[in-house]
């Protein structure tokens, strides 16, 4: 898997790990997102995660396709080292400093 912090806006592949930084990322299919999901199963606007201090959340933007964590759907969820997110066929390795 290709590892990679987000600390501007990033086209990721499937398959790929990123390492989770202070703020707020966005991900889905839009320009204005953080991370940029180029598949039709991605709504534009999909999903966030906020990192403060020692802890990191996602939380689905009500996308029609869902948001997953280790297989499971979710609307909101405490990210651990470690975590599968799955957006469409996308899947994403969590990884923190």
């Amino acid at each position: 898997m290709l590892s990679n912090t987000i600390n501007k806006t990033t086209k990721i592949q499937p398959d790929m790990t990123i390492r989770l930084v202070p703020g707020i990322i966005t991900l889905g299919r839009a320009k204005g997102n953080k991370v940029i999901i180029e598949s039709d199963l991605v709504s534009k606007n999909h999903a966030r995660i906020f990192t403060y201090f020692q802890a990191s959340y996602i939380e689905d933007l009500k996308s029609t396709n869902g948001t997953f964590v280790n297989g499971k759907r979710i609307s909101t969820h405490i990210l651990n080292p470690g975590d599968e997110v799955l957006l469409g066929k996308y899947r994403i390795q969590i990884e923190t400093k």
